[in-house]
């Protein structure tokens, strides 16, 4: 009886082994044809849908002649920025404005002491070349109508054409705080966060750009600003860094389709961001640091979204204006969106009395319009700063 029972044990033991060795190698038999078809499936989508990665090499022969090359300069840390008490026209057809600009750059030819006033608050306007006022005059930019409208008001315009949300950011650190503002409003316009992704621009221009590390860490590149033909960069250079291990599934065209609809449902769930590019994981880092910058001196940030004239035509909101918004509210940042404001004014109009015509900047009505905005928004937030106290 012990020796049957010895040998059931024996019998019943090696078929255990022999069951776990078949189910190892069904899994792993399973793990590889899984892997298999992965990899032809890579290769079919290869083969039939190639993707190619097309760097963009530092181009030779002649710059693009760009109107504003008449008052700005070369700068070290901006890549570029405007001559000092400068008078210059503006000619681009149909344009044909005066620029001025005073001993600071800033423009218009009035002057503003880096110590503020006692008895005025004082806003400084960071941003592209919607913010400098393209196209229209001195005094019809939103910043001079809303300091004209306003006694106690000094408004700074610290716009200049071009600049992408990286330079508008160390335009603030590199010239703005030592003018001690009550109020930094960030003019965000889409394009901006497109043109932080760049070297140097298509007219010639160097300029700083920040890659975005491990931990949203951002690192600065390229200052003192070299020219693009000493550049070792392509013109779009890596903006994100990913390990290693990242690098290998992102060259997966399954993984990226993966990733990208798992993304879009986390998206259309409200659970991030609604615009998923790279573009904006490094503007909103860099928005971040700027808004931290502008709090430690004691002053307010107020994003404003300017909406480019293509979002005259739909009423549906932009992922570009929900990401903002969402930003703002995350950390706690007031955001006013002209948008809304700027297509009704053209339902009841025309565009072209709001963007100049046969170019994509606004007129002196919008800027009129938005001055009006930030009018009301800063008299409600005057009363209720009053009531707080």
């Amino acid at each position: 009886m012990d020796e049957r029972r010895d040998l059931m044990k024996t019998v019943s033991s090696s078929l255990e082994n022999l069951s776990l060795k078949a189910m190892r190698q069904n899994i792993f038999l399973a793990f590889g044809s899984i892997l298999l078809i992965l990899v032809v499936m890579e290769l079919i989508i290869r083969l039939f849908n190639p993707i190619q990665n097309k760097l963009q090499n530092p181009p030779g022969g002649k710059w693009a002649i760009l109107p504003e090359q008449v008052w700005t300069e070369p700068h070290p840390t901006l890549g570029w920025y405007h001559q000092k008490q400068k008078k210059a026209i503006l000619r681009k057809d149909p344009m044909e404005v005066e620029v001025n600009t005073n001993s600071e750059g800033f423009r218009g030819i009035r002057e503003y002491q880096k110590q503020k006033p006692t008895t005025v608050r004082r806003i400084l306007s960071l941003g592209d070349s919607f913010v400098f006022g393209w196209g229209v005059k001195d005094t019809e930019t939103f910043s001079a109508q809303l300091e004209a409208g306003n006694s106690n008001l000094e408004v700074i315009n610290l716009g200049v054409a071009g600049y992408g949300i990286d330079q508008i950011m160390l335009s603030f650190r590199t010239i703005g705080k030592q003018f001690n503002p009550d109020y930094v409003l960030i003019g965000a316009f889409p394009e901006d966060f497109w043109r932080a992704t760049r070297a140097y621009t298509d007219a010639g221009y160097g300029k700083p750009f920040f890659k975005l590390q491990k931990g949203n860490h951002l690192f600065l590149n390229n200052v003192p600003v070299k020219s693009p033909e000493t550049l070792n960069y392509v013109q779009f250079p890596e903006i994100v860094e990913y390990s290693l291990l990242e690098r290998l599934f992102l060259n997966s065209v399954i993984y990226r389709y993966l990733k990208w609809k798992t993304l879009r449902l986390a998206r259309d769930l409200g659970w991030i961001d609604p615009d998923l590019s790279e573009e904006w994981r490094l503007s909103q880092a860099i928005l971040k640091e700027l808004v931290s910058e502008v709090r430690t001196m004691g002053a307010e940030p107020i994003i404003l979204i300017i909406p480019p004239k293509i979002w005259m035509k739909d009423t549906k909101p932009t992922s570009v204006e929900k990401s903002i918004e969402r930003f703002g509210k995350r950390e706690n940042i007031s955001v006013i969106n002209t948008t809304p404001y700027l297509i009704d004014a053209v339902k009841k109009s025309n565009v072209s009395n709001f963007y100049i015509q046969n170019d994509e900047h606004w007129t002196a009505k919008a800027h009129q319009l938005v001055a009006e905005l930030l009018t009301q928004h800063l008299l409600l937030k005057t009363r209720s700063d009053s009531a707080a106290a």
